[in-house]
């Protein structure tokens, strides 16, 4: 928008008034009203339920899970001081009703609350907290949705550990993903010095990311069957295949029990780079004895293995056997694994590479300086060189496989990249799986692409992507070798955390040590037994351009109602003396489809409703504006089946005006 609203405002109240100015000789005074608004504070709106110990799973009937979450008890939480950066208050909590608070930490239990991951696909991170001392397991990012306009990513919630972080030993780092490690720079803001403990290719992407923040975490580096004991942590990381390389998963020890946190996790037998799941390190931990499993929940209600990695190689190679002129590759920027069998199918039917979009060209660039990705000599050329080749020997490994509007592919398919144009014959792959919550946007991609002649392979109509998470028949296996006393589901929308839950029951572990737990959720593992013992604020922290926090879900919807209603602006001046409506009202529209003499009904009714309202005493234009919202609102409703968003504004010409 050319002008803020308020610059709009001004202008025309000014040629509202100007035109008084020339009819009548009084004085013209703009009265502020003299109510304040406060912003309410959103109350924590998206769980169900009074959280107890008997949040279990139910011995008789696994799908009366579903039913079995029940209402927590209001109380209102203050907001803590934090460390070095404050954050606003809990305004976005994504949960209904209100929260138990837990009760004070039981000297020798050890607490886990996840602050992100738990009912949705995104932003994992989970507290680990053993007699004062913290244990940080991931912070990664949810990217939005759709329904909400403007927002670029959003974080876990620290509020919770915000006044503690001098209490924090490390933050340990399973993966390289944008859903596990996203959030890392903007808890380092907070305290900077935060031993960051992952794999060499893990921290790597970490040190390049928080680079761009301009910070130099303090990284320790570890591998598979590695040791390290951090405070009262005794820390085990066992290798796990993943569709990003060096995974780990992560036991916790301590003497109130023993943890597993799988982190992403699939059983694949013919991984890429040849690394296994360390299944004999799962064994050896399971004999040990492990209290609590928390494994990954994305696919658990899919039947089955997951197929090998090595299975897309045939569907890759066809399409570029069949390709006649440019192919255009898109996928997770951290996906190195897919890109290493784009580049060696590009190698192989003699085609240069092209990585497109920043994340691309600095992850790659990092995982082939540390080996992890293999590329042949003089195969990968940057944009300037591709300028000089012929389409039909190029490949463009690109972002944006999301739909994601600025991503590579997101501007390619808008035609506004300035270097990549699609056109007839050109082959377009999508080589990434759907994040739950993208498909319109990515199949609004595909519609453009389409539209602009091109070939578009993805999931639906060649076999180019697996999963990176376990099914249902690899978590089958993975409970039986570790035989934990108690399940707690991670990683997932509510459905897969469900049918994880049910899978561990399958294996043996009693349904009343199963703990179906959400964001926010206090759950205490004491003498081998784990329970949800109440829950804490966890809210949507947006990040919006350099804003963090700030945004909170009352102006996302005025956001929406902007982007889908329209804005209806209302200007009168009146003289509460006179009880007059002087000049106006002005209808301005802004996004709204109607002619503005469809408002010609409604102007009366505005001076009826204000004049009637002075009339019997009525001075405060902060009210006055209040009915003209009202009066606009309802006819529109009635007449024109819209709600956009109105900003009515009264100016006051009385002698007597109110300050």
């Amino acid at each position: 928008m050319s002008k803020t609203t308020t610059q709009l405002t001004d202008e025309i109240l000014a040629e509202i008034v100007d035109s008084v100015k020339t009819s009548q000789p009084s004085k013209i005074t703009n009265k502020k009203s003299n109510k304040t608004v406060k912003k309410e504070k959103i109350t924590n709106t998206s769980k169900k339920g009074n959280k107890t110990s008997e949040n279990k799973i139910n011995d008789n009937n696994i799908e009366s899970l579903k039913a079995s979450k029940k209402t927590k008890n209001t109380q209102s939480s203050k907001s803590s001081k934090i460390v070095k950066n404050a954050l606003p208050p809990v305004v976005n909590d994504q949960r209904e009703g209100a929260l138990i608070a837990p009760p004070k930490y039981r000297k020798g239990s050890m607490r886990i609350v996840p602050l992100g991951g738990l009912g949705e696909i995104g932003r994992n991170m989970n507290v680990i907290e053993y007699n004062g001392h913290i244990l940080l397991i991931d912070c990664g990012v949810l990217f939005p949705e759709e329904e909400q306009p403007g927002v670029d990513l959003i974080l876990p919630d620290f509020h919770y550990i915000q006044n503690r972080l001098d209490k924090v030993d490390a933050l340990v780092l399973t993966h390289g993903h944008e859903d596990h490690i996203g959030g890392v720079p903007y808890l380092l803001k907070m305290r900077q010095d935060i031993p960051l403990i992952g794999s060499k290719l893990t921290l790597a992407f970490v040190e390049a990311k928080c680079a761009e923040h301009r910070i130099a975490p303090k990284m320790i580096h570890v591998e598979g069957r590695d040791k390290l004991k951090i405070g009262p942590f005794n820390l085990e990381f066992i290798s796990v295949t993943h569709s990003i390389p060096d995974a780990l998963a992560v036991c916790v020890k301590t003497p109130a029990g023993t943890l597993i946190d799988t982190g992403d996790i699939k059983l694949d037998q013919l991984p890429l780079d040849h690394r296994l799941t360390d299944l004999v390190e799962f064994g050896k931990l399971g004999e040990q004895g492990i209290d609590l499993l928390m494994a990954d929940s994305t696919n658990a209600e899919v039947p089955g293995f997951v197929k090998p990695e090595t299975t897309i190689g045939p569907a890759l190679d066809r399409a570029f056997a069949e390709a006649t002129r440019k192919i255009i590759v898109a996928s997770f920027s951290s996906h190195v694994h897919r890109v290493q069998q784009v580049v060696d199918a590009a190698h192989k039917y003699g085609r240069k590479v092209v990585f497109v979009g920043r994340s691309m060209v600095r992850n790659m660039s990092i995982a082939a300086d540390l080996g992890y990705l293999h590329i042949p000599e003089n195969t990968v050329v940057d944009l300037k060189q591709a300028k000089d080749i012929q389409d039909d020997k190029l490949v463009y490994m690109c972002t944006g496989s999301q739909g994601e509007p600025m991503a590579a592919l997101g501007r390619i398919a808008d035609g506004i990249h300035k270097d990549i144009t699609v056109n007839e014959l050109d082959t377009v792959i999508l080589a990434s799986s759907l994040i739950p919550g993208n498909e319109h946007e990515v199949y609004k991609v595909i519609n453009k692409l389409v539209q602009m002649g091109a070939r578009v392979i993805n999931k639906d109509n060649a076999a180019i992507h697996v999963s990176g998470h376990c099914n249902e028949g690899e978590l089958l296996y993975l409970y039986n070798i570790v035989k934990p006393k108690c399940a707690m589901p991670i990683h997932g929308e509510h459905r897969h955390l469900v049918a994880n839950g049910s899978i561990a029951v399958k294996t043996g572990v009693d349904p009343k040590n199963v703990v179906l737990a959400e964001d926010g959720d206090v759950v205490d593992l004491y003498h081998g037994n784990a329970a949800v013992v109440g829950s804490v604020p966890c809210g949507y922290v947006y990040v919006d351009g350099d804003s963090v926090g700030e945004l909170t879900d009352e102006e996302l919807e005025k956001r929406r109602i902007l982007g889908t209603e329209g804005f209806v602006s209302s200007f009168v001046v009146v003289n509460t003396d006179s009880a007059d409506v002087v000049a106006g009202p002005k209808i301005y529209l802004n996004a709204v489809a109607e002619d503005e003499s469809d408002f010609e009904k409604i102007r009366s009714q505005i001076v009826f409703q204000l004049q009637d309202a002075m009339m019997h005493g009525e001075k405060d234009t902060y009210k006055l504006q209040q009915i003209m919202r009202r009066t606009l609102g309802s006819w529109i409703a009635r007449a024109l089946r819209r709600k956009p968003m109105i900003v009515p504004v009264v100016a006051n010409i009385s002698e007597n005006t109110q300050e």
